[in-house]
């Protein structure tokens, strides 16, 4: 089966779709020939990575929060895919998760449940890798949701997402829906809203610190942990396989090789040429001392997809970006 035969002609609409993973899986679903609608609560146009497909796109702008306007938006919809949340990096969300948790567990099931009234046959949530235990084997494969306690730093949004994977998996059975579960691991990309210090996920924090001069540069942790990143052109790609596929459950995104944050640190100073004074904080939290994705069922669902995105690459264009427009 090819990555358009259950997209092309159909009525999409993607939840969220002006957000970082939306600026590039939008895209790669028109690509499809599928009709999509993209439903935020952003005005149009805010979000100018979508500008190329903005003529081939519908865009809603309402709040999937909002029961009646998910109702609404979805009426007659054959695929939903559901980007919506509130994501932010270590430092605001080891802080708030209660507020993490009831945001994102309301942007998944006020949806979901609009997506059972109007019938809509396919739907695919995105969930997260933070719903994984700190001892989850490395590589981690697709461990069931409710196995010890989410990672510490990300308790409070790693809870939500497991509650929109327990919803979706009983939402399924009970309605006849397909339902696809994504468990993303570390994206990155130039499409990546530059967010304040305290939000910022660790890669577009450090570009932006490095190349505004941050002299000495102080990393949180001991920079001995490790993730597994990949770039959002990436992910695009493998989710339309994996949608396309007719894939029901859940499905890592992401892949096994890792990188240490301290080698991230030096990478990022070596295409930025700048060569600050790095200093690891220990007093800071590491999260989990390594964190990357057993593959094999995305492989298997994408026909062996292998990312195009080198980080070095993915880190060139971030920098590229950034000097553009700040």
């Amino acid at each position: 089966m090819g990555p358009t035969d259950l997209l092309a002609n159909r009525r999409v609409v993607v939840g969220g779709g002006c957000g970082f993973f939306g600026s590039y899986l939008v895209p790669a679903i028109v690509r499809t020939g599928a009709r999509v609608t993209v439903v935020d609560n952003l005005e149009n146009g805010e979000l100018s990575a979508l500008d190329p497909v903005r003529e081939a796109v519908t865009f809603i702008e309402a709040d999937l929060r909002d029961g009646a306007a998910a109702e609404r938006v979805l009426e007659g919809v054959e695929c939903f895919i559901n980007l919506a949340g509130t994501v932010s990096g270590v430092g605001f969300s080891r802080l708030h998760h209660g507020d993490m948790l009831i945001d994102n567990i309301l942007c998944g099931l006020v949806p979901l449940r609009a997506a059972v009234h109007q019938h809509v046959p396919r739907v695919v949530m995105t969930s997260s890798s933070c719903i994984y235990p700190e001892e989850a084997p490395v590589p981690t494969p697709e461990l069931d949701p409710l196995v010890g306690r989410p990672e510490a730093v990300n308790e409070g949004y790693g809870w939500a997402k497991r509650i929109h994977e327990l919803a979706g998996a009983y939402v399924a059975r009970e309605h006849g829906m397909k339902m696809t579960l994504l468990r993303p691991f570390n994206m990155y990309g130039g499409n990546v809203p530059w967010r304040s210090k305290e939000k910022a996920h660790v890669i577009p924090s450090i570009v932006r610190r490095v190349l505004d001069g941050e002299d000495p540069l102080v990393v949180w942790g001991s920079g001995e942990q490790r993730r597994n990143f990949l770039h959002g052109s990436d992910a695009a790609q493998a989710v339309v396989r994996v949608i396309a596929s007719g894939a029901e459950g859940p499905v890592n995104i992401g892949y096994e090789e890792d990188t240490s944050i301290a080698e991230l640190v030096s990478l990022i100073c070596d295409v930025t040429g700048k060569h600050p004074r790095v200093v690891f904080d220990r007093s800071r939290p590491d999260g989990q001392a390594r964190k990357s994705s057993d593959a094999s069922r995305l492989r298997e669902l994408t026909d062996g997809y292998v990312p195009r995105v080198s980080l070095r690459a993915g880190i060139e264009e971030m920098v590229e970006w950034y000097r553009r427009t700040s």
